[in-house]
């Protein structure tokens, strides 16, 4: 019973009572009676059971007091004050049943005179118990009692403070009771202040609860609801229901006493080797390292996990407010499982923090903070190295990404040889920009990485070839020397030569500088040369001249390359069509 949870047997037991309860509203007589006797029994049974569990606990106590008793003094002096309280009510219920006994039987001033000896007793167990509700005649009795408890007005119920012998005075004592224990602190020989966990002040909400009642669309009083009309067959298993409620209450906090000598003691029910690598990622030739631990956990007591989804700064060591947030998901191993999902985060270094909450032995939840261990966010990266096409251009940014897995990009140092250079960009990558000097054909890039314990290794250098950029591709009027013919029209459009790079894909700007027309007709030819890539006024009047079949050509193409060279192009010939 101890966490105030009902056993499979008490919870049949009022399924049961809820049952004859019913059936008694509509007067089934012999039967349903003894079918509360049955109940009743069965309460009184669990009563037994319960004693002897808190004598059991009472007697650990005992037994710890006797080898520490300046450590456990304080909890066992709490704990017999609970003993005491405790019994002084089961005993108080118990006496209130005698009487309820004595009133429905018509003969409670003959048992006043008797100290109601004949109603209530000892058990075999030397336990307060009444008597068997199997020997009641008058088991469905309800008016006399209804009298007792409650009075002639269920919406009013009597309470005297100087008579405890009725319904609205046993709720009293029942509230007092769990107000008491919900109260209850100490301080022990460290000096350290206990209170009772919030958990078991809950479950005392709970279990002393007397709202009221609806009954045929009505609200009425608890007490009205519980003793108001109700026979005392109904009742006495109702009252016993009581004496169980406050046994579970008084052993839950002697649990917690006795837990509480040795709050620190933890107690785990398995243990797991537990590898914790310094990083996923291991370079070759560099070590694995871990730190291996014994970890140990108790599967019957889960803790609550909880991590801040955004990335701490390193400087604020609050707690996390972990209010309203999710538990992480606790796998069977009694590890949480973190998952954290870096769509939308920056790249880079990181740390995350959160908060694990146990249950101590003593019952309260304690926080621990904890920091995840640095982690790197990178993009995903596909490395295919066309080892044929490993080139750099003259003349032009060759941009090249560079990474080390499991290594952040500012922990790495990227070099080059042969005179060439290479810069780091803003976005991670890196421009090569490659010497001018014709006779160096070659470019070696090195990487060195920092490692996570602080040592740096240089990786395997990676060879480029140098070379000069294709040639560009004349073009005129959107001819190139591929195409034969061109109209008149086009020809007159007077457009200027130009040169473009022809897949190729980095973005090359050439320029034409010069370039010679000769000219086809009726025989002989005339040589016009311009200075720059426009048609000159001299070649647009040759090319007026020009009718169908005549043939021109572009000959002495001169451009100018990024890398400050100059190039020869091939010729075009191009035949007027029409």
């Amino acid at each position: 019973m101890a966490g105030g949870k009902e056993t499979p047997r008490q919870k049949m037991i009022g399924m049961m009572y809820l049952v004859l309860t019913a059936l008694l509203a509509l007067n089934i007589s012999k039967e349903v009676l003894n079918g509360f006797v049955k109940v009743e029994n069965s309460l009184q049974n669990t009563q037994k059971t319960l004693k002897g569990k808190v004598s059991e606990t009472l007697t650990t106590l005992e037994v710890k007091y006797a080898q520490n008793k300046e450590k456990v003094g304080p909890f066992m002096d709490k704990a017999r004050e609970v003993r005491g309280e405790s019994d002084q009510l089961v005993n108080y219920i118990t006496q209130l049943k005698g009487r309820c006994m004595a009133t429905s039987e018509g003969k409670y001033d003959d048992a006043v005179e008797n100290d109601f000896l004949d109603f209530i007793g000892k058990d075999d167990s030397g336990m307060d118990t009444t008597m068997s509700l199997a020997d009641i005649q008058k088991k469905d009795e309800y008016q006399e009692l209804t009298a007792f408890m409650v009075g002639s007005e269920p919406q009013s119920p009597k309470f005297d403070e100087n008579d405890p012998w009725s319904a609205s005075a046993l709720k009293q004592n029942l509230e007092a009771y769990r107000d008491y224990l919900k109260e209850i602190r100490l301080v022990d020989s460290q000096g350290n202040s206990r209170e009772l966990p919030e958990y078991i002040k809950v479950q005392l909400d709970d279990r002393f609860s007397f709202p009221n009642e609806m009954e045929d669309g009505k609200e009425v009083l608890w007490e009205a609801a519980n003793f108001f009309d109700v026979p005392l067959a109904a009742v006495m298993p109702l009252m016993s229901k009581m004496i169980i409620d406050v046994q579970d209450a008084q052993e839950d906090v002697l649990s917690w006493l006795l837990g509480g000598i040795e709050a620190k003691s933890y107690k785990f029910t398995d243990l797991k080797p537990l590898v914790v690598p310094e990083s996923n990622y291991i370079l070759r030739g560099d070590s694995f390292r871990a730190d291996v631990l014994l970890a140990a956990y108790d599967a019957t007591n889960a803790p609550d996990i909880f991590i801040d989804d955004q990335k701490w700064d390193g400087r604020d060591s609050a707690m996390l407010a972990y209010e309203g947030m999710e538990g992480m998901t606790i796998g069977s191993d009694g590890m949480g499982k973190l998952r954290i999902p870096t769509r939308g985060m920056s790249l880079g270094e990181m740390n995350f923090k959160g908060l694990i909450r146990f249950q101590g032995p003593d019952g309260n939840v304690e926080p621990y903070p904890f920091f995840t261990p640095t982690i790197t966010v990178a993009e995903p990266a596909l490395v295919v190295s066309p080892t044929k096409m490993n080139v750099f251009y003259r003349g032009v940014p060759n941009p090249v990404e560079v990474s080390v897995p499991g290594v952040p990009q500012d922990k790495i140092d990227v070099r080059i040889d042969g005179g060439h250079s290479i810069k780091r960009q803003s976005d991670g990558s890196y421009i090569v920009e490659p010497a001018n000097n014709s006779s160096v054909r070659e470019a070696n890039i090195t990487v060195s990485a920092e490692l996570p314990d602080g040592t740096k290794k240089t990786l395997p250098s990676k060879n480029f070839r140098v070379k000069r950029i294709p040639d560009p591709v004349a073009f005129w009027t959107g001819k190139k020397p591929s195409d034969k013919g061109i109209t008149k029209a086009e020809v007159l459009s007077f457009a200027p030569v130009a040169a473009r790079m022809e897949g190729f894909d980095f973005d090359v700007k050439v320029r034409v500088k010069s370039f010679t027309m000769r000219i086809s007709k009726d025989g002989s030819f005339s040589d016009l040369a311009s200075g720059n890539n426009r048609i000159t006024s001299d070649q647009k009047e040759a090319l007026k001249r020009l009718r169908r079949g005549n043939i021109i050509y572009l000959e002495d193409i001169l451009v100018s390359m990024p890398d400050g060279s100059e190039r020869d192009l091939p010729p075009m010939k191009l035949k007027i069509t029409g």
